[in-house]
């Protein structure tokens, strides 16, 4: 017996040394060779609203399946099981009920009941903590220790390979936080992990990159635990003041007027996905079939689930508020819901202070840049279903953000006017009294930002910056000490910039370009294929937006492609639209603005009752 004893506790010591020797094993494999003696400090990455894998487990933290996938998403968890046919076809019937009779017969309701049951599994309870049990994938190491296609899908949703090339995939680390969270609750979960990377690098600092959304966790990590260990911020198009978009939905105002939501809307929405509106101007007809009740009805049961399932009890997306619109929206909403409020409250102390704390830690030696698009409407070029919001024309954005939440401040004359239409006080302010912080458009002064000397715009660039090449670089250049300020090299990355799409080179062409096997190959062709490929990687290297030069780089690719034979290159000839599209876009137009005066906002019983209606409401009046 005590011989067995004896066994079985060796046999436990000697496991217990080989599990210590695994741990010991990975924590070794996460640390870097230069054990915080090289010039560059690890970057984390506080990333963007669709950049964090979430799941859904049950109770006993077992993945829950739905056709044999497991239920998650890096953006929205949708309940594709309520997608049943039963209740697609009661919402059918709904409908065509409402068109035949010219009345609303519950829409509302049957819309409300299918959204509000698609969004619920990130919903949250009263208290803003999320009612199902939802885990955020995380990775406790740095890029170099990522699976391939985890990496890969890594520089698909934050395009930084350059930058890791110079600094090292050692050096770099994702941070990921759930988008029905609390970014208060985000910020103490980045204050372990900044500590880890530390740990693991051996550096005494850290850089940050908020993206996006990750400017709610840089705003909440300042104002809880301070600037210390912190080298340097690049907030690259960072939410750090909220957007319009997500105020207006919350306060459910929207572009209703007749012209825009039976003329304009679905076109431009076609003219995104479809590159023509000829779709969208059709809709616009159908619509007049539907009684303007319904549509109504169908706006309001899908905005008003949307917003009880996923929006009005979650800190996060509270987070987005602009701070000017919080107070107003928080009292209509949660006067009845003080723990969340208290929630929503901490984060809106923590946006208020937020100049202050950038400024504290900048003042202690924390190099601080902002990187903004700006001079698009809310919903413009990209996401035009935005564009339905009631503030879309009358902030400076870049399509998505406010420019004076991405740059803290900076003043940009809305809905393509100038700063002469824009009342507001210039901050005279600046290190180098002969730098002019005014764009040479004249529809955005940087003097009003936070850090006017480190704020950095490329005009008539879309929130997604991952697009262009030159905005990449910029970011490149001020992580790694090559460029301090607005001032110092402004003939190669000045304040103020343009837009071009280089993402097409970067992502596909130029590396299909370089897999071609040019063994095979004629000089000639290979002189081609050469070329092309210098001039796509010049292209990627530009630090002054080229809009013409891109173009032609990437059709020089496409050509040179399909002169060699590559795989899917055998057509490159862009389909030509016959006559008859053309005649057709012109009839769908002329149905489109023919139906809005015939029948205005609605259908043609609509019409008819119209007067009967305001008499109505007249009499009524009278009585009031």
């Amino acid at each position: 017996m005590k011989k067995a004893l004896k066994r079985v506790i060796a046999f436990m010591l000697c496991a217990a040394m080989l599990a210590s020797m695994g741990a010991a094993g990975v924590s070794a494999a996460t640390e870097t060779d230069c054990r915080g003696k090289c010039e560059h400090s690890p970057i984390i990455v506080l990333p963007g609203i669709n950049h964090s894998p979430t799941y859904l487990y049950d109770e006993n933290d077992n993945p829950v399946l739905y056709n044999g996938n497991h239920i998650g998403g890096t953006l929205l968890i949708l309940n594709e099981s309520a997608l049943t046919t039963k209740a697609i076809a009661k919402a059918i019937i709904r409908v065509v009920a409402s068109i035949v009779l010219q009345a609303n017969l519950g829409v509302d309701k049957v819309a409300y009941e299918l959204v509000s049951d698609i969004f619920k599994y990130q919903r949250c309870d009263d208290k803003g903590n999320h009612v199902e049990n939802l885990k955020t994938k995380r990775w406790n190491y740095s890029l170099e220790h990522m699976s391939e296609e985890d990496l890969d899908w890594t520089y698909r949703m934050v395009p930084m390979k350059s930058l890791v090339d110079e600094i090292g995939e050692d050096h770099v680390y994702f941070f990921t936080f759930n988008l029905v969270g609390d970014p208060m609750d985000s910020a103490d979960e980045l204050k372990d992990y900044i500590a880890m990377v530390k740990e693991q690098t051996g550096h005494d600092k850290v850089s940050l990159l908020p993206v996006s959304l990750g400017g709610t966790i840089l705003t909440a990590y300042l104002e809880k635990y301070g600037h210390d260990g912190i080298d340097q911020i690049v907030n690259a198009v960072a939410c750090l003041d909220g957007t319009d978009i997500v105020a207006d939905f919350y306060a459910r105002e929207w572009r209703l007027e007749d012209e825009y939501l039976y003329h304009q809307f679905f076109a431009n929405i076609m003219v995104e996905s479809e590159g023509k509106p000829t779709l969208g101007y059709l809709i616009n007809s159908l619509l007049h079939i539907v009684p303007r009740s319904a549509i109504n009805a169908l706006l309001t049961g899908a905005m008003s689930a949307i917003l009880d399932t996923l929006m009005l009890n979650c800190p996060q997306f509270w987070a987005m508020l602009p701070s000017y619109r919080y107070e107003a929206l928080a009292k209509r909403y949660l006067s009845d819901k003080p723990e969340l409020k208290a929630r929503t409250d901490s984060f809106q102390k923590a946006r208020l202070n937020l100049k202050q704390n950038i400024l504290d830690a900048v003042a202690d030696g924390v190099r601080v840049n902002s990187i903004a698009g700006a001079n698009l409407d809310l919903g413009e070029e990209m996401y035009t279903y935005f564009n339905i919001v009631a503030s879309a024309e009358k902030v400076n954005s870049d399509g998505i953000v406010n420019l004076s939440s991405t740059t803290l401040g900076a003043t940009g004359a809305p809905g393509k006017k100038t700063l002469d239409d824009v009342d507001y006080k210039k901050n005279t302010y600046c290190s180098n009294p002969e730098h002019n912080h005014v764009s040479p458009d004249n529809m955005v002064d940087t003097s009003t930002a936070v850090l006017p000397e480190n704020t950095w715009v490329f005009l008539n660039q879309h929130h997604e910056v991952g697009y262009n090449d030159v905005v990449l670089n910029l970011a490149k250049a001020i992580f790694l000490g090559e460029v301090k300020d607005v001032n110092d090299k402004p003939d190669i990355y000045p304040q103020y910039n343009g837009t071009c799409y280089t993402q097409g080179i970067r992502r596909w062409k130029l590396p299909d370009a370089k897999r071609v096997d040019q063994s095979t190959l004629s000089e000639e062709d290979k002189a081609m294929l050469n070329a092309a490929i210098a001039e796509g990687e010049a292209v990627l290297k530009m630090t002054l937006a080229d809009k013409e030069r891109a173009e032609k780089a990437e059709a020089q690719l496409i050509a040179a492609l399909h002169q060699v034979g590559a795989p899917g290159y055998e057509n490159i000839e862009p389909a030509k639209d016959s006559p008859l599209d053309s005649v057709w876009q012109s009839i769908t137009y002329a149905m489109s603005k023919g139906s809005l005066a015939l029948f205005g906002g609605g259908s043609p019983i609509d019409r008819v009752l119209s007067p009967v209606r305001k008499l109505s409401e007249r009499v009524v009046g009278l009585f009031k």
